[in-house]
Order: C-alpha cells, then sequence, then structure tokens
C-alpha cells in the first residue's frame, strides 16, 4: 500500500511540473526515446499489476518519449485472451517509467476502454507527448 500511495504522490508531483505545449494542456512533447529490453518487461509488469485479469494479456508494439526533465512516458496497446471477460480487444494506453531510488518501475496513468472517444483521447494524449502508436 505504502508503495502505491508513493507512486500515486510521484506520479501527481511528475505530472504538475510538465510543462505546457500547443497553449492548452500541460504536456510537452518529448524526443524519442528508445526503450531496453528491461524497460520492456518493467512497462509489461507494470500493466500486468493494474490490469485484474485472469487471461493472457498480449502486449503490442510499445514507443516513448523523454522530455526536457527526463521523464519518459510510454505509450502502446494491450490485448487480452481469456479470464473473466473472454477477449478484450486492443486498447492503448500511456504511463510513465518511475525511476526515483528505490522505486523503479512503471506507472499507467490511462488504459482506454472500448470506447472509439477513449481511444481516441489516449492516442491524442500520446501524439502530444511525441509519440506515435
Amino acid at each position: 500500500m505504502r508503495l502505491v500511495v508513493s507512486l500515486s504522490l510521484l506520479l501527481g508531483a511528475v505530472l504538475a511540473g510538465c510543462q505546457s505545449i500547443d497553449g492548452g494542456d500541460n504536456l510537452e512533447k518529448g524526443v524519442p526515446y528508445p526503450l531496453s529490453v528491461k524497460e520492456i518487461a518493467t512497462v509489461e509488469k507494470g500493466l500486468r499489476e493494474q490490469l485484474p485479469y485472469q487471461g493472457v494479456l498480449i502486449f503490442g508494439p510499445m514507443a516513448a518519449s523523454k522530455d526536457s526533465k527526463g521523464y519518459v512516458s510510454v505509450c502502446g496497446t494491450i490485448s487480452a485472451m481469456g479470464g473473466y471477460g473472454g477477449v478484450m480487444y486492443k486498447r492503448p494506453y500511456v504511463g510513465m517509467m518511475v525511476d526515483v531510488k528505490p522505486l523503479f518501475g512503471f506507472v499507467p496513468t490511462v488504459i482506454s476502454d472500448d470506447s472509439s472517444i477513449g481511444q481516441s483521447a489516449v492516442i491524442l494524449t500520446c501524439s502530444r507527448m511525441g509519440i506515435a502508436i
């Protein structure tokens, strides 16, 4: 529980410090950031921990950007098979890598629902951060 609270506070602080682009939002367009094998595994672990799903999770391509403060944002897609709900079709997600001692991990900010509006919002958020999914 302490880890969840710490990560929530850290994510809030990170998001509060983001600079504005395009005048109206608080997202900074980052530069492309290549994820290491360890970071990809960390993203997958973070998503597994946040999804109460008993089936098989299928991770699609993921991409990342790094902003001027060094924060790494990750976007990608996730699908699922089996479990309680049968098939969960491809859903986009966005989140941040956390690397503040002693914490290291991935914190998903949003995992889209099945609606086209929800998916479009996540894709637009990723685009504004310089990530194409």
